[in-house]
């Protein structure tokens, strides 16, 4: 059980480093440079890689683990990149280093971070429709937030 515990630790510490250096690039540049992206990619390809040698996961949890980013992805074409493809690429990590509910139900709180900010904006006048708001700094908040829902609350997401 400690050793489960730790490597939860372990995989929410390296995910939330990520996400961090990840944030403070959108928040300044308004965008995530490629090669940060493809680093996090290759990190959890990494990740999960040494979960199946462990018998963790099997190969069919795989595309499973890239789906979230992957249904962000085709939203970023769908919406002719309003959402940027870097927000697909920078959930793919997290999708490979987590299971897939948890991914989504990160990736459904950060939206509504998202939102709940916009609003204010809209309410307040100080934006519009076309205001550009950087997704990785909510994306890392609603990590924290289920980390510490599933750590401190014992709620699990995964399950």
């Amino acid at each position: 059980m400690w050793i489960k515990e730790g490597e939860k630790m372990a995989e929410n510490l390296i995910l939330c480093s990520f996400l961090g250096i990840c944030s403070c690039y959108d928040l300044k540049l308004r965008k995530i440079p490629g090669w940060l992206l493809y680093t996090g990619i290759l990190l959890g390809t990494l990740y999960w890689g040494i979960l199946k040698m462990a018998g963790q996961v099997s190969w069919a949890a795989l595309p499973v683990s890239l789906l979230p980013g992957g249904v962000i992805l085709f939203y970023s074409y769908i919406t002719e990149g309003k959402i940027g493809i870097g927000d697909g690429l920078l959930v793919m990590p997290a999708g490979l280093m987590q299971q897939w509910q948890r991914c989504t139900a990160e990736i459904i709180g950060a939206c509504l971070l998202t939102f709940f900010l916009a609003a204010g904006l809209l309410i307040s006048r100080k934006g519009n429709r076309n205001t550009r708001i950087p997704f990785a700094p909510f994306f890392l908040a609603a990590v924290v937030l289920v980390w510490i829902m599933e750590a401190w609350i014992g709620v699990p997401v995964d399950k």
